[in-house]
């Protein structure tokens, strides 16, 4: 399942400044992924493939803020599942679009590189229309570079990655 977000929650109060592509997007995509992890979706489910646009939006830059919420108030958090939110990292992949080697840098870490697959979020007017250009830049190691350019997309769809090669 590929997650992109299109109507957001308060969408209609930030109409002003093209908050909703923005801020909107990258807030409603950690919504999806927060609501299936404490629900218990991606544990229940655990067979599901998820990829999420934007490099997951702004879940994995507040990780930690989720994190210890669910630390301090189980009561509230863990209602539906008792299981740690940085405990589903790695269990799902995203997509390169960030726009910014230095948040890229970060996602790679907690995420590994094959978790991560090439997005652009071409035709949509944020779209990368050099893809992969800034990641190509980057310097980074070569099996990296592979995976994020093709074999993690291969591998989140569940394809042979020696057939492509």
């Amino acid at each position: 399942v590929m997650v992109h977000p299109w109507e957001m929650m308060g969408e209609s109060d930030m109409k002003k400044y093209w908050l909703p592509w923005l801020v909107g997007m990258p807030a409603e995509t950690a919504r999806a992924i927060a609501s299936l992890v404490f629900s218990g979706v991606m544990e229940r489910y655990s067979k599901i493939r998820f990829l999420f646009a934007h490099a997951g939006g702004s879940f994995i830059p507040t990780l930690g803020r989720l994190e210890h919420g669910f630390n301090c108030r189980p009561d509230l958090v863990a209602i539906d599942n008792p299981i740690a939110p940085s405990t589903y990292l790695k269990k799902f992949w995203v997509d390169s679009a960030t726009h910014d080697s230095d948040l890229f840098e970060y996602i790679l870490k907690k995420q590994g590189s094959s978790k991560i697959a090439l997005g652009s979020d071409y035709p949509f007017p944020l779209g990368d229309l050099q893809m992969g250009k800034f990641i190509e830049e980057m310097n980074l190691e070569q099996h990296d570079l592979e995976n994020i350019m093709y074999k993690s997309a291969l591998n989140w769809l569940n394809l042979d990655v020696d057939l492509f090669l």
